[in-house]
Order: structure tokens, then C-alpha cells, then sequence
């Protein structure tokens, strides 16, 4: 009896999770908010195919794009609303409806994925987040080296708290940055090595620019997020175990 009232009362805890509990108040979600409803709003967006991603609780440019596209789905099917990235109380309402318009399908699936070798060019050693963070200096550039291809390219340091933030020093990195990432930004990580003072440093990057920059005209919008032994994801300050994954693979591991 006691195993069935727990049961019953995770379930009820579930349910009450993935209900919009303020999208009655009025709330206003854009492009900075976060908390607990950005990531029901995710959730909910994900479930409906508009959003490839784990949910952050961070509404930044990946939501605001997948609300844009929930909103021109909405107007495709007759409930007309702006198109503009906000989850208005007008949106949320139409987000968390039994009939939701879902996502359509593509006729097909286009993932770019860079260059992977069966052995690496380049390896580096482990290095513990706590003094990575410690030897880098922000607005300093530092050379990055593709462990499957071996090329190399410049990022420079914006800062970071979990883990580092880093964006293209200049447009002239830009061409060999989108040849290691498949022609395009993408979601996949990669092991790579950076040179800090004299190691090269095992580490991981994702091919996607988001968020915040600080460096101008160097082709890329945002920054990207370089992982190291024992950085941490901004989802619960959990560890992304790809990107683990990743370094140990640029350790040679």
C-alpha cells in the first residue's frame, strides 16, 4: 500500500512539472529570462518537435528560433500570432493546448558531421577545470588543434564559469573552424587540444555559436563552449559526459 502511495505521488509530482503553472499570469518569456517555466517551455517545444536540444532553463537563441518556428506553424494552420521568438501569454497558450500543431517532418535529414580519423593526429594531457579557469586570461587568443584533422585555429577567451567560453579571434579562422565542423555550425562535439603556456591542454568544443560575444566580426554569432576535465554543463551543474567523453578521447585515453 505505503509503495502505492509513492508511486501515485511521483506521478502527481511529474504531472504538475510539464503543466504551464503561470502561463495563466500573464508572464512574459524572451530572449534572458530563466527558471523552472523556460524549461517547460523547452520540454514542451521538444516534445512538439521544434526544439533539438536539452532543455537549459536558459531561454536563449536556440528557444527564441524554435518558438519563431511554433508561432509561423500556428499562423500555417490558422491560429495567426507574431512571429517573434517571445512566449507571450497568447503563444503559452497555444504551446500547452491538447492540440498543439506539431512540427512538420522533413522528407529528409541533413546532419553535418566533421572529419573523424581512426587515430589522431594530436593528443594533449588532462587538466583539471579548477586551473584551466586560473591560466586563462579573458581576451587573450589561444591555439586550438582538431585532434581527428590537425588543423588548428584561433580562440580567444570571453569567459565562463562552468566551463569556458571562447569565440573565432578573426573572420580569417572562420574557414578552417567550419572545415573541422563540417562546413557548418552544428551541434557535434569534438576532442580537440588548446595550448595554454607550454601544455597542450585535452578539452572538447561544440560546433554551435550561441549566447553572448564579445568579439566582433569574426564571421560567428555568440560564443562557443570548450569543455575540460571536470567542467560542468549550465543543466544542474551536471557533467556532459559526450564532452567528457571527448577529452579523454584528446588525451589518448
Amino acid at each position: 500500500m505505503k509503495k502505492t502511495i509513492a508511486l501515485l505521488a511521483c506521478v502527481l509530482v511529474l504531472a504538475a512539472a510539464l503543466l504551464p503553472a503561470k502561463a495563466s499570469t500573464g508572464e512574459i518569456y524572451s530572449s534572458g529570462s530563466t527558471g523552472e517555466m523556460v524549461v517547460r517551455i523547452q520540454l514542451r517545444l521538444a516534445e512538439l518537435g521544434y526544439l533539438d536540444y536539452k532543455p537549459t532553463g536558459a531561454y536563449r537563441s536556440l528557444t527564441v528560433e524554435a518558438v519563431k518556428a511554433f508561432q509561423q506553424r500556428c499562423c500555417d494552420v490558422g491560429n495567426p500570432t507574431g512571429i517573434d521568438g517571445v512566449m507571450g501569454p497568447e503563444t503559452m497558450k497555444l504551446l500547452f493546448a491538447n492540440n498543439a500543431p506539431r512540427a512538420k517532418i522533413a522528407d529528409s535529414v541533413h546532419m553535418a558531421i566533421g572529419p573523424t580519423a581512426e587515430s589522431l593526429a594530436v593528443t594533449g594531457v588532462t587538466v583539471d577545470w579548477s586551473e584551466v579557469k586560473t591560466l586563462l586570461a579573458i581576451g587573450m587568443t589561444y591555439t586550438v588543434t582538431d585532434c581527428n584533422t590537425g588543423k588548428s585555429f584561433a580562440l580567444t577567451y570571453s569567459g565562463g564559469e562552468n566551463h569556458a567560453e571562447m569565440e573565432l579571434t578573426s573572420i580569417g579562422d572562420l574557414d578552417t573552424f567550419m572545415q573541422v565542423c563540417g562546413d557548418e555550425f552544428n551541434f557535434y562535439k569534438r576532442p580537440i587540444v588548446v595550448k595554454i603556456g607550454d601544455k597542450l591542454v585535452a578539452a572538447s568544443m561544440q560546433c554551435y555559436p550561441h549566447g553572448s560575444e564579445s568579439v566582433a566580426d569574426n564571421g560567428m554569432d555568440g560564443h562557443i563552449c570548450v569543455f575540460f576535465f571536470g567542467s560542468l554543463s549550465h543543466v544542474g551543474n551536471l557533467p556532459d559526459l559526450e564532452h567528457n567523453a571527448n577529452i579523454y578521447k584528446a588525451a589518448g585515453r
